[in-house]
């Protein structure tokens, strides 16, 4: 056995490079490379070659650090390689899951920073839905499924390969801080402050077992509850767990969930518990599950790590002294040899052990063939790829990427080679009066990069790191390893990216029984049908000369509803002898409604309160969730793009208008409006032809529209001023803000709201630096106009939390800074007259639902702690105090 800590694997937040705690820890799948993730809001990829050989880390060829990637904007507390090694995912603090690949063209001097990226990983999907810090995350074996976990006591399924969200689960009643999948694929465990572990079936999500006994005397002080399940299937071991007043790991049987049996001698609570991921088997044994042993880690608060055998009564080591503070996260390399580890003291270790060590140690194909003995099979299937080397991880891919499509997102960008002739109607190639769908990749997106990661040979162990990382981009596909799967898989989410193809998803969510008019037919693969044959008359008006892209015919278009399991589905005919439907189940499965329509479906859209389906010849039709005809509207213009929220229905027509209809009322609360002028070049562009496209479209539940736009920058309506307000832009991207303040606001509850969505969607897209040197002033200046912005949006977006946030920051700020005229104007806003007249057109006392004024003395708390404006500040207190008497005594 050997233990190495490379001192040169640091997460740091300051120039004197101070090491800060490292969260996370995850060896990929072809062992070549670490991700670690850390409170300086960083995942970094090292190379695993310089930690594991002294005389390689010794030659400078050798790059250790390949890759930094900084999107988060708080301490990121996960990472996890997927099994295929396409992707990693990282949860952070700032309420999101990330996943990144590979970007074989990237890569440079990082922003900012004196690293140089080796490789380039960039970030792919981000998954909103958390409220709070994402603790952990894991795939399932197959890759099929990814579930993330955290501080808002929520889990979340999401698609593994369209990453579309499958399953809320909130059913702890704690902090949920660790989550490990059955390898079997029947369950999902997850353990919480709750003092629980929960077992979950992956057929219908329904809560199979709850553990409680072992933790009911476990600390909640843990910063992690890392929990993993055992290679064969067998049994959880799980942390934090008491064995009266001993620390222990609790193992959680199979076979009845029984938990009488626990890994005993730590001296102080166990955070994480890691799992070999191969069997173990005696000389001369037949090889099943009987005589299948497994190897776990565990990493504890005494700074400690053990290794275990389930068949032993003792450890069989123990690593003492290794860290300065708690262990946080352990992992397993798949060779089964080499175990990594990370502590809040901001260091890693990888401890090695020869294969002579390990005489026993099985193959990746034994533990496929335990598995296999289980004969358990998925109501709805996910194939398993086997896996029978570490070559095999790096080439493999999903392969349930062909059988299981994402939901369906209207694409963005440029239509292309369309055609507007002097009367304003559109023509293209399906006739002379129609619009016609543009062949794959006419979207103008380049295809996806396909890398292909090669493990190190033996002769290439002391070589140039650079050497083990080979990319086969220039290949045809057909002869790139991996597989007619892998071939497929890659053609997949080329076409995903590119836009070409729309695709419905097979939700595998169970929902409370309805009455039912029968079983959903299966739909087989999603079919383009034709193009759209649609005309825009002259007067139409609104577009400005731009058109947003028109969905083409899709044999399906299905979605699920928001906030619950709902799904609506629409069914286009493939000619015109068909017929056109729309239905609803309530768990993809059992019909509740259906419609029978004249002319096929664009888009669909559901929330809790509502069904909208938005069909080809300009009609929008509104369905109660029952199906009771809400509303069948015709428009001037088919639409582009639907998007819902609680009873607010926003739509986006072809001609570049927005509207949006109050469904429960039965009104349009936003008559059809232009944004036409949002995609004009920005003003600092030399290229009048770099138009912006429309990326994403959204509605809150107030009824104030955003659109964010490619240029990259965001828009929402402000019905007082009558026009569209910039809420977020790529200009703020080198404000302040964004730098020094973002880790301390990432914990205070600014980081989990819409407004910060928002901006981190425009951030990700902004390619702006600050001027060097700075002009006089520059950082105050762009300070204050960023503050202005973020209270204008979190106003207009109904974002109470976000709003008192940003208001105690920038009455910090101004108090810091001494801005007395500012700070005046601001609390007389909040503050009105003195005497309100009820009525008074001049001022609104409320704000959120609440009186304006209690804003105010929130805002004079904050700034009379400050020398310039504390005696102010006093006086304005208790002013706002004699006019709260005063209406007390009135009313």
């Amino acid at each position: 056995m050997k233990v190495v800590k490379p001192n040169w694997v640091i997460h740091s937040t300051d120039e004197k490079q101070s090491r800060t705690p490292i969260y996370s820890i995850s060896v990929h799948p072809d062992g070549t490379r670490l991700a670690t993730g850390g409170q300086d809001n960083k995942v970094k990829i090292w190379s695993t070659l310089p930690i594991l050989d002294s005389e390689a880390a010794d030659n400078e060829l050798n790059h250790k650090l390949l890759c930094t990637m900084a999107s988060h904007t708080g301490p990121v507390l996960a990472v996890r390689w997927a099994h295929h090694g396409r992707y990693l995912a990282s949860g952070s603090d700032d309420s999101v899951v990330l996943i990144w690949d590979i970007d074989p063209a990237g890569g440079g001097r990082v922003f900012g920073s004196e690293e140089f990226n080796v490789e380039n990983w960039k970030a792919l999907r981000r998954l909103v839905g958390h409220v709070a810090d994402v603790v952990d995350c894991a795939w399932s074996r197959d890759d099929s499924m990814l579930a993330s976990v955290g501080l808002d006591s929520k889990i979340f399924i999401w698609d593994g390969f369209s990453f579309e969200k499958l399953r809320t689960i909130d059913a702890h009643q704690g902090f949920v801080k660790g989550v490990t999948w059955d390898p079997v694929g029947n369950y999902l465990a997850t353990q919480s402050d709750d003092k629980t572990v929960r077992i979950w079936n992956t057929d219908d999500w329904k809560e199979v077992q709850t553990v409680r006994k072992p933790f009911e005397m476990s600390p909640q002080s843990t910063f992690f509850r890392r929990l993993s399940w055992s290679p064969d299937g067998a049994f959880i071991a799980a942390s934090n767990a008491m064995n009266g007043p001993v620390f222990v790991a609790a193992v959680i049987e199979r076979e009845g969930w029984a938990s009488d049996i626990s890994f005993v001698g730590h001296q102080n609570t166990i955070q994480v518990a890691a799992f070999n991921p191969r069997l173990f088997f005696r000389a001369g044994e037949e090889h099943s599950r009987v005589t299948a042993s497994c190897m776990v880690a565990l990493g504890a608060d005494d700074y400690t790590i053990s290794i275990w055998r389930n068949t032993l009564h003792k450890p069989l080591a123990v690593i003492r002294d290794i860290f300065g503070r708690q262990l946080l996260d352990l992992c397993w390399a798949n060779d089964g040899l080499t175990l990594y580890g990370c502590s809040a003291d901001g260091t890693i270790c990888a401890i090695q052990f020869e294969a002579k060590e390990f005489p026993e140690l099985s193959g990746p194909d034994e533990t496929t063939q335990i598995l296999k003995e289980y004969e358990f099979k998925p109501k709805h299937h996910r194939p398993v790829r086997v896996l029978q080397s570490p070559a095999d991880f790096t080439n493999a891919a999903p392969t349930n990427a062909v059988e299981h499509v994402n939901v369906l997102k209207p694409r963005k960008g440029k239509p292309a080679a369309r055609r507007i002739n002097l009367s304003g109607t559109m023509t293209g190639g399906s006739g002379a009066n129609g619009i016609s769908a543009q062949p794959s990749g006419s979207l103008g997106r380049a295809p996806l990069q396909r890398p292909t990661m090669q493990p190190p040979s033996p002769q290439l162990s002391r070589r140039g790191a650079a050497d083990a990382f080979s990319f086969a981009n220039d290949q045809p596909l057909s002869n790139r390893t991996g597989g007619d799967a892998t071939a497929r898989m890659f053609d997949e989410v080329d076409a995903m990216r590119a836009g070409d193809k729309r695709r419905a998803y097979d939700d595998d969510m169970r929902a409370v029984k309805h009455r039912s008019l029968g079983s959903a037919r299966g739909h087989g693969p999603v079919t383009e049908i034709r193009a759209p044959r649609v005309v825009l008359s002259g007067g139409s008006g609104g577009g400005g000369g731009h058109l947003l892209p028109l969905p083409s015919i899709q044999s399906v278009v299905r979605v699920q509803q928001e906030e619950a399991g709902g799904v609506i589905t629409a069914e286009n005919a493939a000619n015109e002898n068909g017929r056109n439907s729309v239905s609803f189940s309530a768990n993809g499965k059992d019909i509740i409604w259906i419609d029978y329509v004249p002319s096929p479906t664009l888009a669909v859209v559901a929330t809790s309160a509502f069904c909208a389906a938005a069909a080809e010849d300009g009609t929008i039709r509104v369905y109660s969730v029952s199906g009771r005809h809400l509303a069948s509207l015709k428009l001037p213009a088919p639409a582009s793009e639907l998007a819902g929220s609680k009873d607010m229905l926003l739509v986006t027509t072809v001609d570049c208008n927005v509207r949006v209809i109050d469904t429960r009322h039965g009104k349009t609360i936003l008559q059809p409006t232009s944004i036409s002028h949002l995609l004009n070049p920005p003003s600092s562009s030399s290229n009048p032809a770099a138009t912006s496209t429309v990326e994403s479209v959204l509605v809150r539940p107030n009824g104030c529209p955003v659109v964010v736009t490619s240029e990259p920058a965001a828009w929402a309506y402000d019905a007082d001023f009558g026009g569209w307000t910039q809420i977020a832009a790529a200009w703020w991207s080198s404000s302040p803000l964004n730098e020094a303040t973002r880790t301390r606001h990432a914990r205070s509850g600014a980081g989990g709201g819409i407004l910060a969505e928002i901006e981190q969607t425009v951030a990700a897209g902004a390619h702006g630096e600050p001027p060097h040197p700075k002009p006089d002033h520059w950082d105050l200046a762009l300070s204050t106009g960023h503050y202005e912005t973020r209270l204008r949006a979190a106003r207009l977006l109904d974002s109470k939390e976000e709003y008192k946030h940003w208001l105690r920051e920038y009455s910090k700020f101004l108090g810091q800074e001494s801005f007395r005229e500012q700070a005046e104007e601001l609390v007389t806003e909040l503050m009105g007259p003195l005497y309100n007249i009820p009525g008074n057109p001049k001022w609104e006392p409320n704000l959120f639902g609440g009186p304006k004024r209690d804003l105010a003395k929130d805002a004079l708390n904050v700034m009379k702690v400050f020398p310039s404006l504390q005696q102010w500040a006093q006086e304005q207190l208790s002013v706002l105090r004699r006019i709260q008497q005063e209406e007390a005594r009135w009313t």
